[in-house]
C-alpha cells in the first residue's frame, strides 16, 4: 500500500515538472523526501498530535561528490564540512552526501544494515530539524527511533523494522559526537511518552 502511494507521488511530480533545471553539483531526491515526510507522520503513532499537512514537506539534495558537498557545507557555515554526512540550513532542502544518499535508498530496497540504518536515520534527522526541532541530541533520538515506523511503512516486517532501529542507535553511539548521543532505553523511553512536535 505504501508503495503504491510513493509511485503514485512520484508519478505525480514526474508529470507535473519542474520550474528550472538542478544545477550540476546535486540532484533532488523525490522518493526520499515522501519517505521521509511519511516516516515522521507514522511516526508520531495512531493519533497524531498534529495533522499530515502539518508535517513540512522537505527537498533533499543529493550532492554528486565529495567536493560539491563540502562547497555548499563551506557556503553556510565556518568550518571544515570533512566529517560531516548531512545538514540543514534552513528552508526546505536537507542537504545529503551522495553516500548518504546511496545508503538511504538501499535502506529501502531492503537492504539493512549498520550504514544504510544510519543513513536512513541520517535523512530523518535532517528532516526533524525542518521540522522545528533543534536539539541535536532529541532529533537523532526521534530518527532513530523513526527507523522503525518508516520501515514499518515501507512494507518491512516488525522484526525487520525493529532491527533496523537498533542499528541505527549502535551506528549513533560508535560515531556520533557526545552532543548526538541519547541511550536507547533513555530515547525510547522519551518517545512513549512524547513525539517529536513536543520539541519544536
Amino acid at each position: 500500500m505504501a508503495r503504491l502511494l510513493l509511485l503514485a507521488l512520484l508519478l505525480g511530480f514526474a508529470l507535473a515538472g519542474t520550474a528550472s533545471a538542478a544545477p550540476e553539483s546535486f540532484t533532488y531526491d523525490r522518493e526520499l523526501a515522501i519517505v521521509a515526510r511519511e516516516t515522521l507522520w507514522h511516526a508520531l503513532g495512531e493519533e497524531p498530535s498534529i495533522a499530515r499537512r502539518d508535517v513540512e514537506r522537505v527537498s533533499v539534495r543529493c550532492y554528486r561528490s565529495r567536493e560539491a558537498f563540502e562547497r555548499a557545507f563551506e557556503h553556510w557555515f565556518e568550518g571544515s564540512a570533512r566529517r560531516v554526512v548531512a545538514y540543514y540550513a534552513g528552508g526546505r532542502d536537507v542537504h545529503l552526501r551522495r553516500g548518504t544518499c546511496e545508503n538511504a535508498r538501499l535502506f529501502l530496497r531492503g537492504r539493512h544494515t549498520l550504514l544504510t540504518s544510519a543513513a536512513f536515520s541520517i535523512l530523518l534527522h535532517e528532516s526533524l530539524h525542518r521540522q522545528g526541532v533543534r536539539s541535536e541530541r532529541v532529533a537523532t533520538c526521534f530518527a532513530n527511533d523513526a527507523v522503525r515506523w518508516g520501515a514499518l511503512w515501507y512494507g518491512f516486517s516488525d522484526a525487520r523494522a525493529i532491527r533496523a532501529r537498533n542499528l541505527a542507535f549502535v551506528y549513533t553511539r560508535r560515531y556520533s559526537p557526545s552532543s548526538y548521543v541519547m541511550g536507547r532505553p533513555t530515547c525510547l523511553a522519551l518517545a512513549r511518552k512524547t513525539s517529536w512536535p513536543d520539541f519544536r
